[in-house]
């Protein structure tokens, strides 16, 4: 076998280039929107996690300093207030002050929400109560103001087309137990 021939078998002729590019193509037309249907669901899972964790955080301080601790929406990290209409900027735990936008204890923990990829918003019952829930010392979810029971949700959204879970709900009850619910609504948000 001499050293032409060996070139000849090896290298590729047009067709064969052009179908490779065309499998290419349509390969990365596939993967592109799944990866990111993944990449978003993997947003929107982390972020009602850590909102569900938050609460439960916040319970567990109140039953752990004998007071009452609050977790609320807060636009700068420091007292809470409420969220515009565009949805929640970030949220905080804090003791409880005498009123709400009033407290002026350290912040036991805050997080932040990247409201340009997501939209997190309270259900009326959650808006109503001033987007503000109070743990007693024994762990139980009430109004701040009023000291009723107060059991609620939090919606965590992620607009997408074809998505069929792109809504977690962090919902909670009176009795302070916490849990996330996945919900299909059709991939926009409310």
């Amino acid at each position: 076998m001499n050293k032409h021939s060996l070139f000849k078998k090896r290298g590729f002729n047009l067709v064969e280039l052009m179908v490779a590019m065309i499998v290419l193509g349509l390969t990365i037309a596939i993967v592109v929107p799944t990866f990111k249907g993944l990449t978003n669901s993997s947003r929107l899972s982390s972020q009602a996690s850590e909102i569900q964790t938050a609460l439960n955080y916040a319970r567990s301080e109140a039953i752990r300093l004998n007071r009452n601790v609050l977790f609320c929406h807060s636009a700068n990290g420091r007292v809470c207030s409420a969220p515009s209409s565009s949805g929640w900027k970030g949220w905080i735990v804090i003791p409880a002050g005498t009123s709400v936008g009033g407290e002026t204890a350290n912040v036991l923990r805050k997080g932040a929400i990247d409201h340009t990829k997501m939209k997190v918003t309270s259900d009326s019952i959650f808006a109503a109560a001033a987007h503000v829930v109070r743990f007693n010392a024994q762990g139980l979810a009430r109004y701040f103001a009023t000291n009723a029971p107060l059991s609620a949700q939090i919606e965590v959204c992620i607009e997408q087309a074809n998505a069929a879970e792109n809504l977690h709900s962090v919902r909670f009850n009176s009795g302070g137990r916490s849990r996330v619910v996945k919900v299909n609504n059709g991939g926009s948000c409310p």
